[in-house]
């Protein structure tokens, strides 16, 4: 059949050929020339291994178009009717109907690999095919600080017809009237957190799958829903429904020991005891009466300890309960710097009093 807008009609001289795919041969098996009605007739014996799949591609303007599995003894109608579509390389839209993304655990060096799939939606009675290498027929931008993007060579769509260049996903495959899907994978190191994704269409449904349990996950409108289990592995679940483009998925990890961000906050407070003991030292070369160098130990001392303290205090309570949002770290990070600008201000002080 030939697909147009007023629905599709019967199309003659299209060549069709009849397929065997199993996994100890695969091959063509036979062809045939549609008649008037569009009609074709293959008789043929199944065998080899009962794994094997049977079934008809018909090429037409370029493209190959295939029927669904013939699993039947007789296939006939609608199972056996395959629809071809004139070709553009024309703005034809191609709009994003699902948006899947799946975040591993850490390896022990610290990346974790992602996958994301699109599902892909043409809604016109005409294949979208590239208009050249400037011509994609769809484009998506990689997350900022991934590596080694990659296509499943099993996956819907071949390799050999994607691009990662410049962190653009190219998508040069054509996209038929229906449903197509886009699957790759990438590497996440520990400086790509955390991990950043522009909806950059609009999404018809959105879905995250966290494996780490203390990830987290911001924007795009999510709502937590019940985890999911697969191939032996549990993952969080998130999904949002009518995404609209220019919103920001956010996924992070919360502070931990663990954790490079936590060697950063530790290195901080390292320097910060170091810049405090220079003071001290200050403070003791310095020749001053005994009488004024125990009051200031008994005025001064505390307030910095005090402070100290409560520096020491935030920074444990965030490592260990700190859900890793986007307002909670804003609220931590106000918090420490106000509380570094007064101990700053106290250590000058004593310094001056000194």
């Amino acid at each position: 059949m030939h697909g147009e807008p007023k629905g599709p009609r019967p199309i003659d001289g299209v060549r069709v050929v009849l397929h065997r795919v199993g996994p100890d041969q695969a091959g063509p098996l036979d062809s045939a020339v549609t008649g008037p009605r569009g009609a074709y007739h293959f008789q043929f014996r199944t065998t080899g291994s009962p794994d094997a799949v049977y079934f008809v591609s018909a090429s037409y303007d370029g493209i190959a178009y295939f029927s669904t599995p013939l699993r039947e003894a007789v296939t006939r109608g609608e199972d056996a009717q395959i629809t071809v579509f004139d070709t553009t390389s024309g703005p034809v839209p191609i709009h994003v109907l699902g948006h899947h993304i799946i975040v591993g655990a850490p390896d022990p060096d610290g990346r974790r690999q992602a996958v994301e799939v699109f599902e892909l939606g043409n809604d016109s009675t005409l294949t979208r095919v590239s208009g050249g290498q400037q011509r994609p027929v769809w484009t998506v931008r990689l997350p900022g600080g991934s590596t080694n993007a990659k296509v499943n060579p099993d996956g819907e769509i071949s390799p050999k017809a994607i691009t990662f260049t410049d962190g653009i996903v190219r998508l040069f495959a054509p996209i038929s009237p229906g449903a197509r899907q886009l699957s790759y994978a990438y590497q996440l190191p520990r400086s790509a957190l955390p991990l950043s994704i522009p909806i950059e269409q609009a999404t018809s449904v959105l879905e995250v799958l966290l494996e780490e349990p203390r990830a987290t996950v911001s924007g795009g409108n999510l709502t937590e829903v019940a985890p999911t289990t697969t191939g032996g592995r549990s993952f969080r679940r998130f999904l949002a429904q009518s995404v609209p483009e220019r919103a920001v998925v956010v996924v992070d990890i919360p502070f931990g020991l663990g954790n490079a961000r936590a060697r950063y906050f530790i290195a901080i407070a390292l320097v910060c005891a170091l810049a405090m003991l220079g003071a001290i030292v200050f403070a003791i070369r310095r020749r001053r009466p005994v009488a004024a160098m125990q009051l200031d130990a008994r005025v001064y001392a505390p307030a910095t300890h005090e402070l100290l303290q409560a520096i020491a205090r935030l920074d444990t309570h965030f490592e260990q309960n700190g859900n890793g949002s986007v307002d909670e770290r804003a609220r931590y990070d106000a918090e420490r710097a106000e509380l570094k600008a007064r101990l700053a201000a106290a250590l000058a002080e004593e310094g001056e009093r000194g």
